[in-house]
This record gives C-alpha cells, structure tokens and sequence, in this order.
C-alpha cells in the first residue's frame, strides 16, 4: 500500500503515542478576535528496535496578544524494516512524513489542547458543533 508516497504494509502501525509535555498560555484578558495558527514541528526522528521513532512539537496559536498551546510528544511507527527505510529516506530527502503519521499527532495532541484551552479560558481550537433543541430526542 502506498499513502503519501511512502510504502507501507498492512501491518504497519503507530503505536506508544505519549505525550511529554504541555504549556498553555492566555496572555489577553478578554477576547474579542483570534486566528487560530497551527503547527507541526518533527524534532526527532531515529529508528529503534524495529520502529520509527518519532518526536514532535504540536502548536496552535491564537494570534499576537491572545494565547496558545504547546504540546510536545513522541510516537513509535512499526513496520518491516524496508518500511521504515523508506519512511526515513523520504523524511531526510524532502522532509515529508505521511499524512497518517501527521493526523495522529494532530488528533491526540489537538484533544489535549482543547482541554487545557478550556481551563484558562481559551477558544476551542476546533469548531465544535452547535446543537438546536430539535437536535435531541427525549
């Protein structure tokens, strides 16, 4: 199988996600516009016991004067090792990792993000849907 260019095989996977460190910031005390800026940084990358290992710093800002959270993490891809070869050729030529890999660290690390954003007071980082009373069933 091949997803953004890289071969893959059924069997590979990400596996041990963990998150290692958050900060959270509102710097305005009320907050009346915001532009929400995301972004992915791959800090690391080594393979290790048949594994790609992958470290990451995960962003999302809510522009000059407003805020952000920052998330730093670490996941394991597992795969045969002509897999991982190709996974980390296409990184060091192009600087390019599968979008799966990207959607795994912005799915995880965007839920850590919307609860820290919660506790001080930030927007959702992510439009959540708004329910009208026809929506529910009693």
């Amino acid at each position: 199988m091949c997803l953004g260019g890289l071969h893959m095989t059924k069997s590979g996977r990400i596996t041990d996600h963990r998150i290692r460190r958050v900060e959270c910031r509102r710097d305005a005390e009320e907050i009346d516009d915001y532009r929400l800026s995301y972004h992915i940084d791959i800090t690391k990358k080594e393979i290790v016991d048949k594994a790609l290992r992958i470290a990451y710093a995960f962003s999302v800002t809510y522009g000059e004067g407003v805020g952000a959270v920052y998330v730093e993490g670490e996941l394991s891809y597992k795969d045969t090792p002509k897999a991982l070869r190709d996974v980390e050729k296409k990184w060091d030529e192009q600087r390019e990792l599968q979008s799966r890999v990207y959607n795994v660290i912005f799915r995880n690390s965007v839920i850590m993000v919307m609860d820290m954003a919660r506790h001080v007071g930030l927007p959702s980082p992510v439009p959540l849907p708004r329910l009208q009373p026809g929506d529910f069933q009693s």
